[in-house]
């Protein structure tokens, strides 16, 4: 697949950590309950020293917080790890994926003064954003983009389209550039497989459903018929960005999508992970050079020419074309 003095960007998970309870995030059960899969994991400045050396970081084009579960505003030194990679690497991008609701002034004015480009996740106006983003603040959220703006930082507003929200899309775009955002961008979510979507609280309750757009429900069909999918012509993302994934507990994946430790045992991808691949690196007890030198990349390249993983078929397989319009993460 790749070796790793190739690698050229890291997907990063600082922390599964987050103040939201975005129902179709997996970090909690439709918004409610924790998924008790889930362990809260955090990484340190000090972790991050151990696990990657100076020579990798210095050869990185960029370097992304993101991930699957967590926000990296939570995580205490989400500002001290850009500063470090910063320093060893001057010329590198960053960027980060955050629901924005939170931090202070100072905190945001440093990401601003680092060149972190900030992809703040508002799904609408202030009416109707905190039906996706529980437990967010929208006045806060613009508060914090506006200082980061104003404080030379480069944002980029991602818009999660709902049958709740879509109309305000145009609003949004239009509130976007008055601002100062450099990007607008909508996704039509592929995660809806029925026409409606739970949000529940913490007993269970059902507190409002959620309905897709029309374009997330015309690919529902194609999404199911995708799940049976195993030997499609596979385009790996990962490989084409020379990229890796670290996740917050320290497991190492080629992507996000077939990090799968979190999820239930009975999950499919997971098991299906487990029965071709058999075994996740973790960067607590196998160092990253050590990951790529046992043939773990090969390893998951090796499936595609047989029976590729289902997080393969399903992210990249010739079969979806969902890639530049559909986004699985919430």
């Amino acid at each position: 697949m790749y070796n790793i003095t190739e690698i050229e960007s890291v997907h990063f998970e600082i922390t599964n950590k987050c103040q939201a309870r975005c129902p179709m995030c997996p970090r909690r059960i439709l918004g409610g309950p924790e998924n008790p899969f889930v362990e809260q994991a955090e990484i340190s400045l000090d972790d991050f020293k151990n696990w990657f050396p100076m020579e990798f970081i210095a050869r990185l084009k960029n370097f992304i917080m993101c991930g699957n579960l967590g926000d990296p505003i939570v995580a205490k030194d989400t500002l001290k790890i850009f500063e470090y990679v910063k320093d060893i690497n001057p010329n590198i991008e960053l960027y980060m994926h955050t629901n924005g609701s939170g931090r202070s002034k100072d905190w945001w004015e440093g990401m601003a003064a680092l060149d972190v480009i900030v992809t703040f996740g508002i799904d609408g106006l202030v009416d109707t954003h905190h039906l996706y983003r529980i437990d967010t603040d929208w006045n806060k959220i613009i508060s914090n983009a506006k200082i980061f703006i104003q404080a030379g930082g480069r944002a980029r507003w991602n818009m999660l389209a709902f049958k709740h929200n879509e109309h305000q899309i145009e609003s949004c775009r239009e509130l976007s550039k008055s601002l100062g955002f450099e990007v607008f961008e909508v996704k039509h979510t592929s995660r809806f497989k029925t026409e409606q979507w739970r949000a529940i609280d913490d007993l269970g309750r059902t507190v409002h459903l959620l309905e897709p757009t029309a374009r997330s429900l015309s690919m529902i069909p194609k999404i199911v018929s995708a799940e049976s999918e195993n030997k499609p012509v596979i385009n790996c993302k990962a490989a084409k960005n020379k990229q890796i994934y670290v996740a917050a507990d320290g497991n190492v994946t080629a992507c996000c999508w077939i990090d799968s430790k979190w999820k239930a045992p009975m999950d499919d991808s997971r098991i299906d992970y487990m029965d071709k691949i058999g075994v996740f690196y973790n960067l607590k007890n196998t160092s990253l050079e050590d990951i790529f030198n046992r043939g773990y990349f090969k390893d998951i390249a090796d499936t595609w020419s047989t029976c590729s993983l289902k997080e393969c078929s399903r992210q990249c397989g010739s079969f979806d074309k969902l890639g530049e319009q559909f986004e699985n993460r919430s």
